[in-house]
């Protein structure tokens, strides 16, 4: 998946709300439960984290200091097994402001995957800790 523009973000949030392969997070101030709901996209069939958008789909954007993309690359490497992250900024126009765009494609052969050692699931727009009987379903 390639989400390089303004348009690309808002084709893709025009056609959903927050499901089992989108999440809208205000900013990577959220990181921690963005990445929950990451390692439960790779425990399912893949789906994109959204950092500057409101849960209204309003695209908000935020500042992207080398701290943020520190703080982005030290979260992916706690997913285990490791995993295949794409990280998209999009500019927002006129502006000093980018959306962030963590998504995983479908990587079923590696579940289940966790992050800090808890594995999660996402069910419809909920992210959850995967229960133990469930981890070894998949």
């Amino acid at each position: 998946m390639k989400l390089e523009t303004l348009d690309d973000i808002k084709d893709l949030i025009a056609s959903d709300t927050e499901t089992d392969k989108i999440e809208f997070k205000e900013s990577t101030g959220q990181l921690e439960r963005g990445m929950e709901t990451l390692c439960a996209f790779l425990n399912k069939e893949g789906g994109t984290v959204l950092f500057g958008i409101n849960d209204r789909k309003k695209i908000i954007g935020q500042e992207v200091a080398d701290t943020t993309k520190r703080n982005i690359a030290d979260a992916i490497s706690r997913l285990e097994p490791a995993a295949a992250v794409q990280i998209f900024y999009v500019p927002l126009p006129d502006s000093d402001r980018k959306v962030i765009a963590l998504h995983v494609e479908d990587t079923r052969l590696n579940r289940p995957f966790s992050y800090k050692g808890r594995p999660y699931m996402r069910v419809e727009s909920v992210t959850t800790t995967m229960p133990q009987a469930t981890c070894h379903l998949r």
